[in-house]
């Protein structure tokens, strides 16, 4: 005997069941259930949603699956693998087995406005050889729009912005290294965030980095000293004393215009000297490496010892201390790339530095 709760499930069942059916309407083709085909058009509504796997996108209805396609768009963004999207109603185009899916409301028209397979478009390039970190921004989408680009930096503030119809191409530069965000936008198909690093890369041998001072003895190990004061003048500071040996010996240095880096060299001639010589210590040369708009700039700032020391820039003999030679106070190079040696009597305090200005994204 069949009881009345058994009845009204089974109603309850078949209501939803042809609720189910109705949500599924082609573009204007009438009923049909979630088609598998590699091209065609069609609506969902009540309750899908879409699931990326390794290499194929399912369509779900509750927790049944419904097709399967190649790869999933939402609004032109394709699905990172893993992610879930549902919205309702969805509207689908399927084009060479990819499942481009309209969350907005309004359904494309099938043919002539069918999302292709790039509804939109970026390449990115830079050029570190050009002053700061040069980028060019090559956009378009698939329909006649206005694409904005937006640059921010670390603390947020707007460092550039332009617009353009599609397909737009943009030119900026980062003037001072760091690390920026781009946004660009095109509604409703694209609006993209992306990561700019605008950096120099220092390859040292016997030389290590700082960022703050360092009075540290370090002879064993260290006989060159880095100071990087690029995050000082992008905070505002007008000038800053670097404190470098156990004896609080400094170099005080102004705010240069337009650096893009800028470091402060310290270097010892000596390994054994005695400690009563402290006060002395990563005094034997003293440089100052600036990237300008022109390039990377080494200026001398202070000479001293008892050994006889040799600097090279990229290769070149320019300044020597207690013998013949070159003793040019000044070197320019070319972008990206300046190599700084420093060249000891005592061989053991031999210590190079390569800066290579990079420009990269993600």
């Amino acid at each position: 005997m069949i009881a009345l709760r058994d009845i009204l499930i089974f109603a309850g069942l078949a209501a939803l069941a042809a609720a189910v059916i109705a949500s599924l309407f082609p573009v204007g083709e009438g009923v049909s259930a979630v088609p598998a085909c590699s091209d065609c058009a069609f609506k969902l509504t009540g309750g899908y949603w879409i699931r990326q796997y390794g290499n194929y996108a399912s369509f779900y209805h509750g927790t049944r699956e419904m097709a399967r396609y190649g790869w999933a768009y939402i609004d032109g963004f394709p699905l990172s693998i893993g992610e879930v999207m549902g919205c309702d109603s969805m509207y689908v185009h399927v084009l060479d087995g990819v499942a481009y899916v309209s969350c907005s409301g309004v359904s494309p028209t099938f043919g002539g406005r069918v999302l292709p397979s790039a509804p939109w478009a970026v390449e990115i390039s830079a050029d570190p050889s050009r002053p700061g970190c040069t980028y060019v921004i090559d956009a378009a989408v698939n329909e006649s729009a206005t694409i904005q680009l937006y640059v921010y930096d670390e603390s947020g503030r707007l460092v550039y912005s332009a617009s353009s119809p599609s397909p737009a191409t943009f030119t900026f530069s980062l003037p001072v290294a760091g690390t920026y965000r781009m946004r660009i936008y095109a509604p409703p198909l694209l609006d993209q965030w992306y990561t700019l690093q605008a950096r120099v890369s220092i390859t040292a041998s016997k030389a290590a980095v700082y960022t703050s001072n360092n009075t540290q003895d370090l002879r064993s190990s260290i006989a060159l000293k880095i100071f990087d004061l690029t995050n000082y003048w992008k905070r505002g500071y007008t000038s800053v004393t670097v404190h470098i040996n156990p004896a609080g010996a400094s170099f005080t240095l102004t705010a240069p215009p337009n650096a893009f880096a800028d470091y402060l060299l310290a270097w010892e001639d000596c390994r054994n000297c005695p400690c009563d010589l402290a006060r002395d210590l990563y005094k034997d040369q003293v440089w100052r490496l600036t990237f300008t708009p022109s390039g990377p700039v080494l200026t001398r700032i202070h000479s001293q010892g008892g050994y006889w020391h040799e600097v090279y820039a990229d290769g070149q003999l320019i300044y020597v201390w207690k013998k013949n030679g070159p003793r040019s106070d000044r070197y320019t190079g070319s972008d990206p790339t300046i190599s700084v040696r420093f060249v000891s009597e005592g061989s053991e305090m031999n210590a190079e530095a390569t800066f290579t200005k990079i420009c990269t994204w993600r």
